[in-house]
């Protein structure tokens, strides 16, 4: 029998070098502003884009970068990583933007209305969006960074459900729906973009967010 291979300490073992130093670039303050790292989340959103996130593989992102799985190890180690990267920031612009319009002086339906054109236009600018609208990231997403995402995908609901709520209770819209429901619905159909809009067909997608935003106050009108 052969004789038992004493395991590596963490001091020699090159794989847990390599970790710890990613994790020091996870932590490092600077790390979003690294130009490589600029260029891994970027390529993540083509190819999760492209392939659908279930079915990209961390050698996809390398190839699609243009550089060996390795020297990707070194910036991330997992695909959830990335995910998470991806979303994080977009996600918290949507919100941020939402609660600035919430707060506005002006009636509910205004205020529902920017809002819902600020979430058409965020999702213009960040297409990165149409992956968190593609996947089922409350099932492959996890710790701290993926709770921040979703804190910030709930507190948009809430918000957005106060501003109709609102506007129920000053008679500019309908009380017999329940806000958080109108919610859902409304979102739901703007979400649902993702799903068949073509960016090369004859309507933008603003076109269509201000069709939505009309068929969306209709709904709310007070009978």
């Amino acid at each position: 029998m052969a004789a038992p291979r004493r395991r590596r300490s963490a001091a020699t073992d090159p794989e847990s070098d390599i970790a710890r130093r990613r994790l020091e670039r996870r932590q490092a303050s600077g790390r979003r502003s690294d130009v490589r790292w600029a260029e891994v989340v970027a390529g993540a959103g083509r190819v999760f884009t492209r392939l659908g996130y279930g079915q990209s593989t961390l050698e996809d992102v390398a190839g699609e970068v243009g550089i060996s799985r390795a020297t990707l190890y070194y910036y991330v180690g997992t695909k959830e990583e990335l995910l998470v990267a991806l979303l994080h920031d977009p996600i918290e612009t949507m919100r941020t933007r939402l609660e600035e319009v919430a707060a506005l002086p002006l009636s509910a339906p205004e205020r529902l209305a920017s809002a819902l054109r600020e979430y058409v236009r965020t999702m213009a600018e960040l297409p990165e969006l149409f992956v968190f609208l593609s996947e089922n990231v409350h099932q492959v997403m996890t710790g701290p960074e993926a709770d921040h995402i979703r804190d910030n995908a709930d507190r948009y609901g809430r918000v957005l459900a106060e501003v109709i709520r609102s506007g129920a209770k000053a008679g500019e819209f309908r009380t017999d729906i329940d806000p958080s429901v109108a919610v859902l619905g409304i979102i739901g159909m703007f979400n649902w973009i993702h799903r068949w809009y073509n960016p090369e067909g004859e309507r933008s997608l603003e076109d269509f967010g201000e069709d939505f935003i009309e068929m969306a106050l209709s709904s709310l009108s007070p009978k």
